[in-house]
């Protein structure tokens, strides 16, 4: 998990439309990821926390890196920054290693076969904009050692060829398959990455392998997941009692 802040702490990050987008909760998800994976059996030496200033929790410990690393142009794309800074730095071995969100929850065990460098969902199915359709969604990345000179390539088609956040610069290159790009990507099933907020729910959720492996939802977002025919919330329905109990505890306070 990644969290850079030019700010070196937890306070809001970025401004868009005249409204703060994460607020006060970061670090409280990042508690709830860091127990979670935890009760799922991961190790503590095994969960790989990059930050820009000291922070760690039960065991967990950040790995410090230069504020430089924050891009303020896209917020979402200093994720690529950061990997690309492991890769140089030697921080990359040989693992398989899985990148997310710190709002996208592991909900069983991850079984992933990837026999390439990296492998990523797309979106399932939008709501809006049918064209979010060909996106990949970089909330969920695995990736190897041997994508160095990939996320080079992306590292400098956000920075530099097109100056716009990690998603919107590698659908750029997968459309014409830069440095032969589409050879170097697995497309993954969208169990890895479940996302709830602008997608037709259920279509998406037939679409994904079971049991789902990783649901990625703002448990702060005021926008509601909901059955278009019951009007019931369907969060619930998807998370353990496990994790409800972690975001009552740290988030929701019930």
């Amino acid at each position: 998990m990644i969290y850079i802040n030019p700010k070196r702490n937890f306070s809001q990050e970025w401004i868009k439309n005249g409204e703060f987008l994460w607020k006060d909760e970061t670090e409280a998800l990042l508690k709830i990821q860091i127990e979670h994976s935890l009760e799922m059996g991961w190790k503590p030496e095994d969960i790989i926390l990059v930050m820009n200033f000291p922070w760690g929790h039960m065991g967990v410990n950040a790995l410090e890196v230069p504020d430089d690393l924050y891009c303020d142009f896209a917020p979402t794309a200093s994720k690529i920054n950061v990997i690309h800074w492991m890769f140089e730095n030697d921080e990359i071995g040989d693992d398989l290693y899985w990148f997310h969100d710190y709002d996208a929850f592991q909900l069983a065990p991850l079984e992933v076969e990837v026999d390439k460098e990296i492998a990523i969902t797309d979106y399932g199915v939008v709501r809006g904009d049918q064209r979010t359709n060909e996106r990949w969604s970089t909330g969920t990345i695995f990736f190897r050692k041997e994508s160095k000179d990939v996320f080079a390539m992306l590292h400098h088609a956000v920075n530099k060829s097109y100056k716009r956040n990690e998603e919107i610069a590698l659908l750029a290159m997968t459309r014409c398959n830069y440095g032969h790009i589409n050879e170097r990507i697995k497309k993954l099933n969208i169990t890895y990455n479940f996302a709830t907020r602008g997608r037709k729910i259920w279509e998406t959720y037939e679409m994904a392998d079971k049991p789902l492996r990783v649901i990625h939802f703002h448990p702060l977002d005021p926008r509601k997941v909901t059955d278009h025919k019951s009007n019931k919330e369907l969060i619930p329905n998807f998370i353990p009692q496990s994790l409800t109990n972690l975001l009552n505890k740290y988030i929701w306070q019930v």
